[in-house]
């Protein structure tokens, strides 16, 4: 036993000493032009190794390659293939004999590779891929069926080989895709992994410059990783990857962060899976918990979705979006949302979706599917201020009785566009909204509800209701927009409304009381306020009955008709005026933003009132005349209409502005009409008092005539 001992030591010694020796007197750098041969050979590159090869034997066997480089396929042009500084390989020598590879940390500084596809779609790789097309005649020995050589498993291949490490510094990787004009740099590359070895953590860090046309950005990654023997499940812990990202679509940088504790990727199962994942840009900080399934077929996603608090308003500043100054400085600051997902890419459903925005609180779900699928949302609100999000100035330029704003830097710009063409061309979707309190235009509802549907552009409301003023709003409503423009129908109805307090919450001046019923239909065009209502035509319907007009009494206007006529002073007007209307009913057509009517009729305790005129809705203009005839005793008691009654009509003319009326009531023309009546009634009387005169001297005559 100790003589066979002995023949192995001196076994060993002679085996070191004749490498040792073989490390002395061979040098590699003498045997560059045959292996520069041998690549020109089978490659047809030209190889080129001005650095030193240098190579040691015990106790790691291991290459020193200095700097080389190949040369770019035949067309790419003159700069090299790929080039490298300096390259370092090693390996334990004892460990071989066992058939094993324990390799320290790979080395790779310096490498540059420069990848390209020209205008015909042929690679500078192509030529290192194709197979070889030399032929060999089989053997009789090679003609027999062999047995397929059994592939070695991840698990052998990991037992057998032991890396320490990977260490690539100072890299950078080129590409120029002539046929898709793209160019696209990956430098200052450094990438880190510490030792590969199942079951252990393993340090991951990597960071690179990326350079392309409309994208300039700077990233960070780094990770603790553990994989299995198999290679099939990899785990990744306190994973951090930051970034500086300058997009030439948008003026600030971007500097994402994303964050987690633990992530799982099971390949064989194709399953991703985390706890808890943060991601952060700006004031916007998204925490999710999220599966994945059928990673690499059909990926579905399950998880919830949070976002904290954050500011939209400054997000869209941040972002170079630039919104419109609201009535509200403070509407579009706070908002955050809760979600939960599941589904596909084509099929994705967001539910226990909540949304706080502002002082409004959102809850409902959603389902996405990519055009041209219908997507479905369903919302309920519990109160909403859209005021509080109207453009700067539009409320009070389409409010009637507000007066007009000053200039400024908020109201002088070009007018706002209302219908934004581009998102709903863009949607296909079925939504209900509910909202349990809502303000718009100063006007004041609850238990509004709204069913829509969105399909290529064309958006059908039905119904669309609204309680308020002691009564229930129904309406329908049809958009279809186009690429450049919007045409938009509906109808409304509304029966027994307060419409003084309507009118007075939405022009803030109190003018009428009682209930009225009304009813319309409208068709319009445009995006623009100034261009619904320069387009809108239409039909209207009015009712009111027991109401009572503030700031004009008719009562008194007819006492000082009647102070006119006799000559005596006009009495004072009282306080408050009003005028009391036991019904009124009126229809109007309504053409190119003009609104026309002709029949209002109306009956006040001591008068009967018709009229007709025009509004000019798109100028705000007031061109009209109601005619008022006072009744008498006989008249209430045969309740005669307005043409069968004997009094003087008064004219009252109302014109202006919407934010200026003028009511007038016409006195010379009544004086007037009651002059020439009673001309006419003296002329009747001085042609009945001749007549009877010029009878009475003819039958005295012819008395006369036949007397005997």
């Amino acid at each position: 036993m100790k003589r066979f001992i002995k023949i192995i030591l001196a076994l060993i010694i002679l085996l070191l000493i004749t490498i040792v020796g073989f490390a002395i007197v061979f040098d590699p750098n003498e045997y560059k032009e045959q292996i520069t041969q041998v690549v020109k050979e089978k490659t047809g590159r030209e190889l080129s190794i001005p650095g030193d090869i240098s190579l040691s034997f015990f106790p790691w066997i291991g290459l020193d390659l200095g700097k080389v480089n190949i040369s770019n396929a035949k067309g790419f042009g003159k700069a090299p293939f790929a080039e490298m500084e300096h390259l370092q390989v090693r390996a334990k020598l004892l460990a071989l004999f066992k058939l094993k590879l324990e390799a320290d940390t790979i080395v790779i500084e310096g490498l540059k590779l420069n990848l390209a596809k020209n205008a015909q779609g042929i690679s500078n790789w192509d030529d290192l891929t194709q197979p070889a097309t030399r032929t060999k005649v089989p053997t009789q020995t090679q003609t027999k069926k062999k047995a397929p050589a059994k592939k070695a498993s991840p698990e052998e291949i990991l037992g057998a080989i032991a890396l320490n490490g990977l260490k690539i510094e100072r890299a950078q990787f080129n590409w120029d895709d002539q046929q898709a004009r793209q160019k696209i740099t990956v430098k200052d590359v450094n990438l880190s992994v510490g030792e590969l070895k199942p079951g252990i953590k393993i340090p991951f860090n990597i960071n690179f410059h990326l350079l392309e046309k409309s994208t300039n950005a700077k990233v960070a990654f780094k990770s603790d990783i553990i994989f299995s023997a198999d290679l099939n499940q990899f785990s990744f812990y306190d994973t951090n990857l930051s970034s500086d990202i300058k997009l030439a679509t948008l003026k600030p940088r971007l500097s994402p962060l994303v964050n987690s504790p633990l992530m799982q990727l099971d390949l064989d199962k194709q399953t991703f899976n985390t706890k808890s994942l943060d991601l952060s840009e700006g004031n916007i900080k998204l925490h999710t918990q999220l599966g994945v399934s059928k990673l690499f077929s059909s990926p579905y996603f399950n998880g919830t979705l949070n976002i904290q608090a954050f500011n939209p308003r400054e997000l869209a500043k941040r972002f170079d979006i630039t919104l419109p100054d609201s009535e509200d400085a403070t509407a579009l600051t706070k908002a955050s949302t809760h979600m939960s997902v599941q589904g596909s890419l084509y099929n994705m459903k967001l539910t226990n979706l909540e949304l706080q925005l502002d002082d409004s609180q959102l809850v409902g779900s959603a389902t996405y599917k990519p055009m041209p699928a219908i997507s479905t949302v369903k919302l309920a609100i519990d109160k909403v201020n859209i005021d509080r999000y109207l453009p700067k100035g539009l409320q009070d330029a389409s409010t009637p009785g507000q007066s007009k704003p000053t200039a400024s830097k908020s109201t002088t710009g070009p007018e706002p566009v209302l219908i934004p063409l581009g998102l709903l061309t863009a949607i296909n979707a079925n939504a209900d909204f509910k909202v349990g309190k809502i303000q718009v235009m100063k006007t004041h509802w609850s238990n509004f509800h709204v069913a829509a549907k969105s399909y290529n552009g064309l958006i059908t409301v039905k119904p669309l209701t609204m309680s308020g003023y002691n009564a229930k709003a129904k309406a329908t409503l049809k958009l279809r927009a186009t690429k450049s423009n919007a045409f938009i129908s509906g109808n409304f109805d509304l029966q027994n409304f307060k419409a003084g307090k309507l009118l007075n919450d939405f022009t803030g001046k109190d003018k009428l009381k009682g209930l009225t019923s009304m009813t319309a239909s409208f068709n319009t065009t445009g995006i623009k306020l100034s261009q619904l209502k320069q387009n809108l035509n239409g039909n209207l319907k009015l009712n009111l009955k027991d109401g009572t007009l503030k700031g004009f009494d008719l009562d008194h206007q007819r006492d000082v008709l009647d102070a006119k006529l006799k000559r005596r002073t006009p009495p004072k007007a009282p306080v408050p005026e009003e005028t009391k209307i036991a019904s009124l009913s009126a229809s109007a057509i309504i053409k190119k933003g003009v609104l026309t009517n002709k029949d209002l009729r109306a009956a006040t305790p001591l008068a009967r009132v018709i009229g007709r005129g025009t509004v000019d809705i798109a100028r705000e203009k007031l061109n009209y005349t109601a005619s008022v005839k006072f009744t008498s005793a006989t008249d209430i008691k045969y309740n005669k209409p307005f043409e069968k009654m004997n009094s003087i009509p008064l004219d009252i003319r109302i014109t202006g502005t919407f934010t200026k009326p003028s009511i007038k009531p016409d006195f010379e023309k009544a004086l007037k009409t009651l002059v020439k009546k009673e001309i006419k009634k003296e002329e009747k009387k001085v042609k009945n008092k001749v007549k009877k005169d010029l009878e009475k001297k003819v039958k005295d005559e012819l008395k006369k005539l036949f007397k005997f």
